[in-house]
């Protein structure tokens, strides 16, 4: 008998729009199973296949107000089926995935639970967040890590983590891409200035320290020598800085954003906060850019020691000369490299995962 799947995101994963959207929505497709169906809170009526949306407001509370109509939703599919998969998206608040647990456990008992964590929540919230909500989530995210059948985490470093602070064996699913057949031939975006790219959606906070990095410290040390090169900036409708140098490209389909990607000198990812594996991060990889980042900015990723594009810098003062000693370096445009195609495959990585998991008999 084949396994029922399952999939659940509280926050809208079709027409992908962020780094963790892709993911998860990648991850859907991936799976590999005919029997498979995503359940979503959506900002928009779009039909697609086997997705069932419900709209609601970009709104914690709106959100928690369809909970119920979520559950009875899943439950009415999953009536009288067996081996029901259900898979949870992490990357949104512990308190849905903890709420929508209690609504579904009693009347799908013999389901098996899975949370697809894309990072530490507990941990990003104690930087943004006040007490209660840092202490609600530690919370909820325990619960979830004790009663849940699997809970996964994005690499081998973020896994000891993890089990240190909730005290389980969590199991490794790493965030993974999925590059268009053409990606060889995809024309890069020019400009009359030379530029370095950063792309993530603010909101999240650990992207919003890196950019107010990047404006406020690392690019005027950069623009002091050279006045001419810009920072361009991808996933957000409007930024809350204005610097001459700083250029929002806004949300642009993946296809643009590859184009921004391949068109930049450099790739750039100060980031000083994640544990999660940052997808911009693996497409900068596969795309062979020449890539300036901290140690947090590459976490958890595989760096082809065969190939050394990657510069590691630890303050921002060094993060500054390194970009200005890479950004005409003559590696700045390589081919998409199959070292990096081939290891962060979403498919390769949903379908190892499956079978390690023995989740498809």
């Amino acid at each position: 008998m084949k396994s029922n799947f399952v999939l659940v995101s509280f926050f809208r994963i079709t027409d992908p729009y962020s780094g963790g959207s892709e993911v998860s929505y990648n991850f859907f497709k991936n799976i590999p199973s005919k029997n498979k169906i995503l359940f979503q809170f959506s900002d928009n009526n779009k039909k697609h296949k086997k997705v069932d949306s419900i709209f609601t407001k970009n709104s914690k509370y709106h959100k928690i107000l369809n909970l119920k109509k979520l559950a009875d939703k899943i439950k009415a599919y999953c009536k009288n089926k067996k081996k029901i998969v259900i898979i949870i998206e992490g990357s949104s608040w512990a308190g849905y995935t903890f709420s929508l647990y209690n609504l579904l456990k009693k009347d799908l008992s013999d389901a098996t639970f899975i949370y697809h964590s894309q990072n530490i929540e507990y941990v990003i919230r104690k930087y943004k967040e006040n007490f209660l909500i840092t202490y609600l989530t530690k919370y909820f995210e325990n619960y979830i890590a004790n009663n849940f059948d699997i809970f996964t985490c994005t690499s081998k470093e973020e896994k000891k983590i993890v089990d240190e602070i909730y005290g389980i064996k969590s199991h490794t699913l790493s965030n993974g891409i999925q590059l268009p057949k053409n990606i060889n031939k995809l024309r890069p975006i020019k400009k009359k200035y030379d530029y370095i790219f950063f792309g993530g959606n603010i909101e999240f906070y650990p992207n919003y320290d890196a950019l107010k990095t990047l404006v406020k410290d690392i690019m005027p040390k950069v623009n002091y020598q050279n006045p001419s090169l810009k920072l361009i900036v991808s996933g957000n409708k409007s930024l809350p800085f204005n610097e001459s140098f700083l250029s929002n490209a806004g949300f642009v389909s993946k296809k643009k954003f590859l184009q921004y990607l391949k068109g930049a000198s450099l790739f750039v990812n100060p980031m000083q906060i994640t544990f999660g594996v940052q997808t911009k991060t693996l497409h900068a990889l596969a795309l062979g850019k020449t890539i300036v980042a901290t140690n947090e900015g590459v976490a958890g990723v595989k760096l082809n020691p065969k190939y050394k594009n990657v510069y590691i810098c630890n303050n921002n003062k060094e993060f500054a000369k390194k970009i200005l000693l890479k950004f005409k370096s003559k590696k700045v445009n390589k081919r998409a490299s199959k070292y990096y195609t081939k290891l962060y495959k979403m498919k390769n990585i949903v379908d190892k995962f499956f079978l390690k998991q023995n989740l498809l008999n």
